[in-house]
């Protein structure tokens, strides 16, 4: 078998479907990647990390809703969380794209570019014309993916450490 019929074999096993509460555990798990991004030197690991699991914990737990995985026979890929939220100075509705992880195992199969198509249909759906995410810029492979997925950077967020 070609290297090709084994990646189109694997991705049409996996589906994009919305979340079920089965489904918990392994999106916790998967949360666990948002502490693999350098962080800045002020901030604390620890306290990132705990928030971090925080924010998955209460995505869980209220809004399930809004949030969509990545399934390959059981075994969930990666997963997204949506929100709707008002921009500041238009007061526009807009879809929040809260957070976005694949697993080392789905790493560079098209995972994360499917899961942003699902939150592109779940906004149009919803009549939202606009796609907003914030990411670490440390995270390099994630600012280039949303970059060719046609995202721009609007506001850049500027950081200096007080001696």
């Amino acid at each position: 078998m070609s290297s090709y019929s084994s990646y189109e074999e694997r991705r049409s096993r996996m589906n994009i479907r919305k979340f079920k509460e089965a489904d918990r555990h392994q999106v916790l798990d998967l949360a666990k990647r948002f502490n693999h991004v350098e962080y800045m030197e002020f901030r604390d690991n620890r306290i990132m990390s705990e928030k971090q699991m925080d924010l998955a914990y209460q995505a869980v737990t209220n809004n399930t809703d809004n949030i969509y995985v990545a399934d390959d026979s059981g075994h969930i890929l990666g997963y997204i969380e949506l929100t709707i939220q008002k921009d500041y100075f238009t007061e526009r509705k807009q879809a929040y794209i809260s957070a976005i992880a694949v697993s080392v195992q789905g790493e560079g199969k098209g995972i994360g570019k499917a899961l942003m198509k699902q939150a592109e249909l779940w906004a149009s759906n919803l009549g939202l014309s606009e796609l907003i995410l914030d990411v670490f810029v440390a995270n390099e492979r994630a600012v280039k993916m949303y970059e060719h997925l046609g995202y721009h950077k609007e506001i850049v967020k500027m950081v200096k450490q007080n001696p």
